[in-house]
């Protein structure tokens, strides 16, 4: 894929490689390695707007970025349906760092949906356009994250997209499904072309991406700026390396660790452990061994035992990773 760096408002994105906002998995610690593996921007998890404004520390945790040059690279998303919390979360301290904001109208969790947010503000044009165009009076770079409808069949990126570029947006992401889709199902190619053409802001296309040859393909029939790597960097964490051609920054025991290493940094050993399960089965698969190392991961009750499971099995880990 033609790799290219990206502007999009006052930000100067390093290249069109993105790294997706997914809930429970892209924390500072897995950011931080995507960064340095050289993804061009990358999100928070999703944040909420009103949470935000009331003091919530989980949502202020969800901020944390760790280092000047990782928030330098890094847009805090918002999820809400009220365009004053939108807005007054953006003028906040918590996001004072964040030179970016990115608006979740896409998320199809029922939580969300059924409160009006996320993916439900597809159905709800006018209060969309209001939320983006009172985000944008914080001064902060706005960038909007959409699906394609909400059933089957539905088709309101390029409309949502054109929305979103008159109210102040800088740049929209277009999930190439609709919230029924959920996650499965090939992406709608058209859909996202469509959205691509009806607006001169970045558009960046996003779903099925898993491989190199999904991206080229995702780019040559969307003719999107750039795309945006999501559940691919977690089955495979050097995607982006892949995407890029460059070398991994290490090998996958090394990458292993070191996550562990941020995760303990920011969250203490405790809940490290028990977060990385859901990390091992993606990282330790398909291979002789693969099995019963990943059974010993996710049943590891300390971060010294995980660690020292890790250690003793370097070399399996390298084996099952050089053979996926």
């Amino acid at each position: 894929m033609e790799i290219r760096s990206l502007a999009a408002g006052n930000l100067r994105l390093r290249n069109n490689v993105l790294l997706a906002p997914m809930a429970g998995y892209t924390d500072y610690a897995f950011r931080s390695l995507q960064l340095k593996s050289g993804a061009g921007f990358c999100f928070t998890e999703l944040v909420s707007a009103k949470g935000l404004c009331y003091g919530g520390r989980g949502s202020k945790e969800l901020l944390y970025c760790g280092t000047e040059s990782d928030i330098a690279l890094t847009g805090a998303q918002l999820f809400g349906g009220e365009a004053y919390y939108i807005r007054k979360a953006a003028e906040s301290e918590a996001l004072s760092g964040f030179s970016a904001i990115d608006i979740n109208m896409g998320c199809p969790v029922p939580k969300l949906f059924n409160n009006g947010e996320g993916s439900a503000l597809l159905q709800d044009i006018l209060r969309a356009e209001n939320i983006i165009k009172e985000c944008v009076k914080s001064g902060k770079t706005v960038t909007v994250k959409i699906r394609t409808g909400i059933k089957r069949g539905d088709d309101v990126a390029a409309e949502f997209a054109k929305m979103a570029e008159q109210a102040g947006a800088a740049m929209v992401t277009v999930h190439g499904r609709t919230r029924e889709d959920y996650y499965s199902g090939e992406p709608d190619y058209r859909a996202i072309e469509r959205a691509v053409r009806a607006v001169k802001i970045p558009v960046i296309a996003n779903g099925g991406i898993f491989t190199v040859q999904d991206a080229e393909s995702m780019l040559e029939r969307t003719g999107a700026a750039g795309v945006m790597i999501a559940r691919g960097a977690i089955k495979n964490p050097f995607l982006v390396c892949e995407l890029l051609k460059n070398a991994p920054p290490c090998n996958l025991k090394e990458y292993m660790a070191e996550q562990l290493k941020l995760m303990a940094s920011e969250k203490g050993a405790s809940r490290t452990v028990k977060e990385f399960r859901k990390f091992a089965p993606y990282y330790v698969r398909g291979g002789e061994g693969a099995k019963e190392l990943r059974m010993r991961m996710v049943s590891a009750e300390s971060l010294a035992e995980l660690e020292e499971i890790i250690e003793e099995n370097a070399d399996t880990i390298n084996k099952i990773r050089n053979n996926c």
